[in-house]
């Protein structure tokens, strides 16, 4: 089973607390009440995608690299996040 990594931007919301996690690549967003929290359920979320991309040929993007993304989301908490990719065609 394959990795591919992602950049990840956790972005906090000031009012509740809560924070919401976007990967740019994939137009993908998650959320949680920590930043495990995010993490998780992004982690959860990228399997899942790539497990539909990869099974109906779906195409998806590389990884941009990580310091395009913190350039571009300056001010924001920018990680990155590792998907386990079922076998599998699907990127573009």
């Amino acid at each position: 089973m394959p990795k591919f990594t992602y950049p990840i931007v956790f972005i906090l919301h000031k009012e509740s607390g809560h924070y919401n996690g976007y990967i740019p690549d994939l137009g993908i967003w998650c959320h949680g009440e920590k930043l495990e929290d995010v993490y998780a359920d992004a982690e959860d979320t990228l399997f899942s995608f790539f497990h539909l991309a990869t099974s109906h040929g779906i195409e998806y993007d590389s990884p941009s690299r990580l310091e395009d993304v913190t350039k571009k989301w300056s001010g924001y908490k920018v990680s990155l996040i590792t998907a386990n990719i079922p076998d599998g065609g699907g990127k573009k």
